[in-house]
């Protein structure tokens, strides 16, 4: 009877072993889409003039993804991301009024290979964790020497390459859909600027500039919800 026993809870559990992978030549088809925001406003007096400071940073992120699963429990796929970052800054003084030209969003363009493991702790609940690098393209504003209005307004491009690890975490409520979420990521990525255009783009002269960043990034303003639907499974 011990045996008997014994030999069905090996049997039940081979099988939620089974019910919790996600097999070999499943299809993927998802995105992720992500939004914060902040603002920050500060008042007072100076010099017997009223003025009045107001901040707002934005920033949107939406990356549609397609994969395969190489063997239970393993995708490799393709992503492609796109970032819109923004902050508008305004200020009002009594005398005399200042008025700033705004500057348009900073975005980035990335597309690149995936590869994502999935560790299912129940059959609807569990963890994953995707590894990601390719290609970035960036496109931004700013204003000459930080002068506002009479400065001009001139643009950059970049380019370059990204590798990133996101921990997350997904929830199945039906065997085909996935529900995911995230709050950040580590990773390294690198940009080479080309000369600035428009503006007083006079003043850039024998213009070089390259930029690389490593970190790990997490928190409430990197939160991104995904969601994603299995063929075949």
């Amino acid at each position: 009877m011990k045996k008997l026993i014994l030999l069905a809870l090996v049997v039940a559990s081979t099988q939620s072993i089974q019910a919790q992978s996600i097999a070999a030549g499943t299809i993927s088809l998802g995105g992720g889409i992500g939004y914060s925001r902040s603002s920050n406003k500060v008042s007072g007096t100076s010099n017997n003039t009223a003025y009045s400071n107001e901040g707002i940073t934005s920033q949107f992120s939406f990356t549609p993804t397609v994969g395969y699963f190489v063997a239970d429990n393993l995708e490799v796929g393709l992503n492609l991301g796109y970032t819109s970052y923004h902050q508008f800054y305004t200020t009002t003084k009594s005398s005399p009024v200042v008025v700033v030209a705004e500057l348009d969003p900073t975005t980035t363009l990335r597309v690149g290979p995936f590869v994502r493991y999935y560790k299912m702790l129940t059959e609807q609940f569990g963890l994953i964790g995707t590894l990601g690098l390719g290609y970035q393209n960036q496109r931004s504003q700013n204003y000459n020497n930080n002068n506002g209005p009479n400065s001009g307004i001139y643009d950059t491009k970049a380019s370059g390459f990204y590798a990133g690890l996101t921990p997350g975490i997904v929830f199945f409520p039906i065997p085909k859909l996935g529900l995911s979420a995230s709050m950040g990521s580590l990773g390294y990525g690198r940009l080479k600027y080309e000369h600035p255009s428009g503006g007083n783009t006079q003043l850039f002269k024998d213009y070089e500039s390259n930029i690389s960043d490593f970190g790990a990034n997490f928190g409430l303003n990197q939160l991104v919800f995904g969601g994603t639907y299995y063929f075949g499974r």
